[in-house]
């Protein structure tokens, strides 16, 4: 479902929590890198 999203999408925005990207966003940012997507990210700090 998620990939099919990207598919549909411009570019995706990647929100990076204090440091962390699990295995499955690393998964769709491939995917995303792959299809020659667009990607930002916001990383923003633990508090």
């Amino acid at each position: 479902m998620h990939l099919r999203k990207i598919d549909l999408a411009d570019e995706i925005f990647v929100i990076n929590v204090g440091g962390y990207i699990g295995e499955s966003t690393r998964c769709e940012i491939a995917y995303a890198e792959k299809t020659g997507k667009k990607i930002n990210y916001l990383e923003t700090q633990d508090e």
